[in-house]
């Protein structure tokens, strides 16, 4: 939908709580999406990247593969 065809730019994952995701971050094992395109990053969902981060979770789906920045669309 809108969330693909609006314009993304890469974000620091403390500074995108109140932005919109414009990918997907998925925890993985077991492939559970934390985010989808178009969904609004909450601070609930920055720290629980974090937590898993540190706990040495592995995510995908991101551009930057360390997790250190999240893919959000541009604000309109």
């Amino acid at each position: 939908g809108e969330a693909w065809e609006r314009e993304s730019t890469l974000c620091a994952l403390e500074d995108s709580v109140d932005r919109t995701a414009g990918t997907y971050v998925y925890l993985y094992p077991p492939g559970i999406p934390i985010l989808a395109p178009g969904e609004m990053i909450t601070d609930d969902v920055v720290q629980y990247i974090l937590y898993a981060k540190k706990k040495g979770c592995s995510m995908q789906g991101t551009e930057d593969p360390a997790v250190d920045h999240l893919m959000v669309l541009a604000n309109i």
